[in-house]
């Protein structure tokens, strides 16, 4: 067997093998709070998480982004480069909703950076997630609800990732 088939082979073992334990993509997680479940994409980050959603056309209805930080502080968010209008939900690190935004809506073109709004947490979070604009009504969302990641997304897990 060539070495480079056996290597791909291996690889592609070892995928299959990640996958059945339940490991799949790495950079994503299902996120459900209540009737909301979301297939967020992860900014771990500084890179990914100044860059956000921002740029996207669409967002497909379930899916949405989980922002990870190494520590508990509070979040300021704001929708810079999004086309989207989105809910952010404010986590705190046991796993329970402090707080939402609802309906943000995208800047108009030509928004200079100091005109954009601010959105901030309630409290320390080190996770914020980013769904399509209504999500949290549809689901009926409400602060102290609990939050699982179907992944371990914890600062010590994502390292090892």
């Amino acid at each position: 067997m060539p070495a480079r088939f056996a290597a791909g082979l291996t690889l592609a073992l070892l995928l299959a093998l990640a996958a059945a334990c339940g490991d799949g993509d790495p950079r994503r997680t299902e996120v459900r709070i209540g009737g909301l479940v979301v297939q967020a994409e992860l900014a771990l980050t500084p890179d990914e998480r100044s860059l956000g959603l921002g740029g996207r056309e669409s967002l497909a209805p379930d899916a949405g982004m989980l922002f990870v930080y190494p520590d508990e502080q509070p979040r300021t968010f704001w929708m810079k480069d999004t086309r989207v209008p989105l809910d952010f939900v404010w986590i705190s690190a046991d796993r329970r909703v402090i707080g939402f935004v609802e309906n943000v809506p995208p800047p108009a073109p030509g928004t200079p950076d100091s005109d954009l709004p601010l959105y901030s947490s309630p409290a320390p979070v080190p996770y914020v997630l980013e769904v399509n604009a209504g999500a949290v009504a549809r689901a009926g969302v409400q602060v102290g609800d609990a939050v699982t990641f179907e992944a371990d997304v914890s600062m010590g897990a994502i390292a090892g990732r």
